[in-house]
């Protein structure tokens, strides 16, 4: 891990050096002196909306500390952060254009794209480099193995785009997917829903993980398939924008997506401090469990391409592998080739 995060750092200083120009070189974990930062700030500064899948969380952490240690501001920003509650709603913030930015899954972009051709977003920094789509299930209902999985019942909130990913994964071990139940129920209700008895597994997030056993009665213990480490090599979730706000600002979609990827290294290198920040903006959270939902982050954020290029790099073959398996799931084509479907910004 070590010589992962030395990876990391040494091509995002490479690259912020670069970008910076004019003598402002700055080390990935560095902020601005006091005066320097006081200039900045003395300019105006440039509004950005970004809006949230889901409540704030640990996975987060990175966006939350970019913006408290003046990484944003550093480049010429006023990050102000929304919270909704699905990606359905997030994609409806962009398109609608009441959001410049969203955090939301690829494949659920995609998914639109498929269904409504005039969308027009562009997914431009990745941060969840493995799919953690996760089935979560306790142990006590004989579950062992993915195939145990047939003649359950899952349940999911409505909209999800787990139904279709499950099929990627029943492919890849041998689960016939017809003998497999889907049910729904409200996203802040589905793990109850587990948790009781009244479905076999849920379907969310890794990073759900720590939040999920704290919530485990005595003698209850869980278990879990994560998609990505069984066979679904696609993307997770990440920044997205309209191809209209690219446009018409790029260097400002460039400095946003390079801050927020500095904030998660930053984050990532010590996850008590990384925490701190979005602890703060939403006091409700538990700083444990924000700590392991940031763990969790770091532990799907980082794969061979984010180790060459940085943190939020998108790796071309694997956004067409996510494009083809929406294609194929779907049995719908997308208008647009991949390549008008996401941009590098890192």
């Amino acid at each position: 891990m070590n010589e992962t995060r030395t990876r990391i750092q040494s091509a995002f200083t490479r690259r912020t050096m670069l970008r910076l120009g004019g003598g402002l070189a700055l080390a990935a974990g560095a902020s601005l002196s006091a005066p320097a930062l006081i200039g900045v700030r003395a300019q105006a500064l440039k509004p950005v909306t970004l809006t949230f899948q889901w409540f704030a969380s640990g996975a987060y952490a990175g966006y939350f500390l970019a913006k408290d240690r003046g990484f944003y501001a550093e480049r010429g920003l006023d990050v102000t952060f929304k919270h909704v509650m699905g990606n359905a709603l997030a994609l409806q913030q962009i398109v609608a254009g009441n959001s410049d930015f969203i955090h939301a899954d690829y494949i659920q972009m995609l998914q639109l794209h498929s269904s409504e051709p005039t969308a027009h977003l562009r997914a431009v920094g990745v941060i969840a480099e493995k799919l953690a789509l996760s089935l979560f299930y306790l142990k006590d209902k004989g579950i062992n193995e993915p195939k145990d999985l047939e003649g359950r019942t899952i349940v999911d909130s409505p909209g999800s785009t787990a139904p279709f990913i499950f099929k990627l994964f029943a492919d890849a071990n041998d689960i016939d997917a017809s003998k497999v139940n889907w049910t729904n129920a409200a996203g802040a209700a589905k793990v109850a829903v587990m948790l009781n008895g009244q479905a076999d597994a849920v379907a969310i997030y890794l990073n759900s993980r720590p939040s999920i056993l704290s919530k485990l009665q005595p003698g209850q213990d869980i278990g879990w398939f994560t998609f990505g480490d069984r066979g679904a090599n696609i993307y997770g979730d990440g920044m997205i924008t309209s191809d209209k706000y690219l446009q018409e600002n790029r260097e400002t979609a460039e400095a946003f997506v390079q801050a927020s990827a500095r904030g998660f290294e930053v984050a990532f290198e010590d996850l008590e401090a990384g925490v701190a920040p979005v602890v703060a903006a939403a006091p409700e959270l538990n700083k444990d469990i924000a700590v392991k939902e940031l763990e969790i982050a770091r532990e799907v954020a980082i794969g061979p391409a984010q180790k060459e290029h940085g943190i939020g790099y998108i790796e071309p073959a694997k956004m067409k592998a996510s494009y083809d398996a929406v294609v194929e799931l779907l049995g719908a084509k997308i208008e647009r080739p991949v390549e008008d479907l996401f941009a590098n910004l890192v």
